[in-house]
């Protein structure tokens, strides 16, 4: 796969190409999909392919194909080049040179060449069971079993020539718990993993079994304005999404980060440090090296409340004339952009039992069913998996709770932070408490 890489950035130079990147990718996946309380499918797939990224005379231009035989790979060539002398020059457009990236080990299990749909298929089979023997209240509306070993390789004129493999495993389950009339909310738990001896489908089955029989018997509130404790799956849906574009350099330059013009000011109170953290092999994010081939490393961002930095891919960091970040995100399909890659946000002090015993008055969120507004912050939507909680005490779930408000000023009103963390895929994330938050009754 190099050398057919290293034979499209020669072809490219050859017809005009001032710089050249050509990169590749192939998977081996297979997935397995629960349905109303079975295993009802599995899939198994194959695929590979080609990106070709040219620049000309500071003009950029991308092609990618599904065929690697060196014909189709020339003519993704041909493409891209044609598609550069057509668009409109950018000063900003380069490709980086390159640097020494971290061998990362704790990626790839050997043992998952030979992880084959009927492992995956036993697994997903057992975390049905697991759910289902919890309680027989229990019912799973969905699941699935995913396992995925991908090569990634990159080369560029300018001396890059990078490779790697990784094997990721990830499951979900989500479902209710029913009783007579009674219906719970709907839950929704996560696991992944890089290696196939650390694929904990029991734990995760149990905790959704748990969490949807906590809910039945909801029972209606009054509304009030206190405190807010949620979940990893809850700061997930609700407050990532808006940390993680405020951080983005691309939405800083184009005006819609909350963030801009704030790198040394304080967004949070003192409890919050996020870092982003593709060298954390914890998180399925993990990698050596970013989109564009640029080492990754820790990236402090936010510390202690005060913004430390943006993230940037090289065009991004071009223009603000720093280094990049190693931020480049994508696959072969599209040119670089820019993201998070392990989102982690830092363990408090404080065990979960003492955030929610220091509560007089609030409400615990499993999970967040509503829309959040990336650039403004604003936050509306329903109580999922609620529970009421006063003077430290958890006293039950609740039932038609709407909740809304404002991430950022939110951040500013944290006070707890769980030494207890969990891991979602690609991010890594505490229980977290906000105070002075509306909570509305149906």
């Amino acid at each position: 796969m190099q050398d057919l890489l290293r034979y499209a950035i020669k072809e490219a130079e050859a017809l005009g190409a001032s710089e050249a990147e050509a990169c590749a990718a192939a998977s081996s996946e297979s997935e397995i999909f629960i349905e109303s309380n079975d295993v009802k499918q599995a899939k198994s797939q194959k695929t590979s392919s080609v990106g070709i990224r040219v620049l000309v005379g500071g003009s950029a231009g991308f092609y990618s194909v599904n065929n690697l035989t060196k014909s189709k790979v020339k003519d993704a060539v041909s493409m891209a080049i044609k598609i550069a002398r057509v668009s409109p020059k950018d000063r900003h457009n380069a490709l980086p040179g390159k640097s020494k990236a971290m061998v990362l080990r704790g990626i790839y299990d050997k043992k998952a060449g030979s992880f084959e749909a009927s492992d995956a298929a036993k697994m997903a089979a057992e975390m049905l069971d697991a759910a289902k023997s919890y309680d027989k209240r229990v019912s799973v509306d969905n699941g699935n079993l995913n396992a995925d070993v991908s090569t990634h390789w990159l080369a560029n004129s300018n001396g890059v020539d990078l490779s790697e493999k990784a094997s990721i495993f990830s499951w979900s389950i989500m479902g209710m718990a029913i009783e007579d009339s009674d219906i719970s909310s709907f839950d929704l738990q996560l696991g992944g993993s890089h290696f196939v001896k650390d694929i904990d489908v029991h734990t995760t089955a149990t905790e959704f079994a748990k969490t949807v029989v906590s809910s039945l018997g909801p029972r209606g509130i009054e509304s009030f304005k206190g405190e807010m404790l949620l979940t990893p799956i809850a700061i997930n849906e609700m407050i990532e999404e808006v940390i993680s574009h405020s951080i983005n350099s691309d939405a800083v330059q184009k005006k819609s980060s909350h963030f801009a013009g704030k790198i040394g000011k304080r967004v949070s109170s003192d409890l919050l440090t996020v870092e982003d953290d593709a060298t954390n092999v914890e998180g399925l994010g993990a990698s050596s090296f970013d989109r564009e081939g640029v080492a990754h490393r820790r990236n402090v961002v936010i510390e202690k409340g005060v913004l430390k930095k943006f993230l940037y891919n090289t065009y991004t960091a071009k223009k603000d004339g720093v280094k990049s970040t190693g931020n480049a995100s994508g696959s072969t399909s599209s040119p670089p952009s820019v993201s998070t890659t392990n989102f982690v946000i830092r363990p408090g002090r404080s065990s979960l039992d003492t955030l929610v015993s220091e509560m007089e008055n609030g409400m615990i969120i499993s999970r967040f069913s509503g829309n959040v507004n990336p650039v403004n912050g604003d936050f509306s939507g329903v109580v999922k998996g609620g529970r009421l909680v006063k003077n430290g005490t958890i006293q039950h779930p609740v039932k038609e709770v709407m909740v809304a408000g404002n991430v950022f000023e939110a951040l500013r009103c944290l006070n707890g932070v769980s030494k207890e963390r969990k891991i979602i895929y690609d991010s890594i994330l505490p229980y977290m408490r906000f105070d002075d938050i509306s909570f509305t009754a149906g």
